[in-house]
């Protein structure tokens, strides 16, 4: 079933297949509320065997940019009375951000090519900022081994720096991996399991007027010796997403090869590679996913790119359960520890009518929570702390 637009569905409260009456009516609560026993974190257990239960993330740190990207900023979303605090600082016109240990990591990407690092909720002026290099395009960041590392799009490495100042300590190796174009792999997203982290290398030709992927490849990094230790083909177009405490990285990815589009799973205790969803069904090529649990929503975009789609899946089962098109250009989305997903929208060229904002769905019912929130500019990405 297609809605004429994301907010036609949200303001109805929108209900997938398979959800009860009683998920429909939680939805159309006005507040955002944490969800007992949802949390993506195992909570800590005690010298007296009980187990504590973590704390629950009450802030979202919002990327937003201009129509026409000509600049961005943050936003702040008190995620507990759905208010929010915009344009606290301004941005490159292509932002994204990472929030990680009590530090949230402001990403300038291409043609700014630097990372900012911040205490989380102090705005005032970041603790250091570094470039990664002209034209570097920095994508995503992740802590390993008391470092910082950054994937670079267009280096054929990914650099390594210090936490504390910001200042190089090394960098990781990918030219093995380099497509035609002879510049870098293209390395994208990165996930940390178990002190070794797994980079999406999306491998694109980007000599041509319009990009032509090679394939894609995930790749598995020891931390302290900054080196490539295996990897795995997986598709085109690689986009890494974490599954939290399964020992388990999902890339979703499109067709290439012998390789359908869909979700992937990388095993990383037995090293292996398996097919989670198999997307070709719905003519979508996944572009991100936030779990909680065995419970996960997709942000995809139909082959010949004509509408954006929103998708819920069991994992324990690889069953796609429902699936709702929007004309609104979903620019990602993203799982906190409360067991909800916030989906960015942004202005779009299928209907430049089509609103953007932030919505938030409750991951394992699959049900839309509070009211839609608009900013200045439209929102790209989401971090929580």
């Amino acid at each position: 079933m297609k809605s004429s637009s994301l907010y036609l569905a949200l303001s109805a409260g929108l209900v997938f297949v398979g959800c009860s009456k009683d998920a429909t009516d939680d939805a159309t609560d006005s507040g955002i509320t944490a969800d007992s026993g949802m949390t993506t974190d195992s909570g800590i257990t005690t010298d007296s065997g009980d187990t504590e239960e973590p704390t629950l993330q009450s802030t979202a740190v919002v990327t937003t940019v201009a129509s026409d990207y000509s600049t961005g900023s943050i936003a702040a979303v008190d995620m507990d009375a759905w208010t929010a605090s915009d344009e606290l600082f301004v941005t490159s016109s292509d932002p994204s951000v990472v929030a990680e240990d009590g530090w949230v990591f402001q990403i300038n990407r291409y043609g700014h090519d630097s990372v900012r690092k911040y205490s989380a909720g102090d705005w005032a002026a970041p603790l250091w900022e570094q470039s990664m290099g002209e034209y570097s395009n920095p994508q995503d960041v992740e802590i390993c081994n008391g470092d910082l590392f950054v994937s670079l799009y267009g280096a054929n490495h990914m650099a390594v720096v210090d936490l504390e100042t910001g200042v190089s300590k090394g960098q990781v190796d990918l030219s093995a991996f380099a497509d035609t174009d002879g510049v870098s792999p293209e390395a994208a997203s990165i996930v940390e399991v178990d002190g070794k982290l797994y980079v999406g290398l999306q491998q694109m030709d980007t000599t041509q007027t319009y990009w032509a992927s090679e394939g894609g490849k995930v790749v598995e990094v020891d931390c302290a010796s900054m080196a490539v230790t295996q990897s795995w083909n997986v598709g085109g177009n690689t986009n890494l997403m974490a599954w939290p405490d399964s020992g388990k990285v999902i890339a979703g990815a499109e067709a290439f090869g012998d390789d359908t589009a869909g979700l992937y799973v990388i095993d990383t205790v037995a090293g292996t590679k398996t097919q989670l969803v198999d997307s070709a069904s719905l003519g979508v090529n996944i572009l991100d996913v936030a779990v909680v649990g065995d419970k996960a929503m997709a942000v995809s975009v139909k082959a010949d790119w004509s509408a954006y789609v929103l998708s819920c899946m069991d994992l324990s089962t690889g069953t796609i359960l429902s699936s709702v098109e929007t004309d609104s250009y979903l620019t990602s989305i993203s799982a906190n520890n409360r067991g909800e997903a916030y989906v960015t929208a942004g202005s779009s060229w299928i209907d430049p009518s089509a609103p953007s904002g932030l919505a938030v769905y409750d991951v394992e019912s699959c049900t839309a929570k509070g009211d839609w929130m608009s900013f200045s500019m439209y929102p790209t990405s989401v971090a929580f702390y």
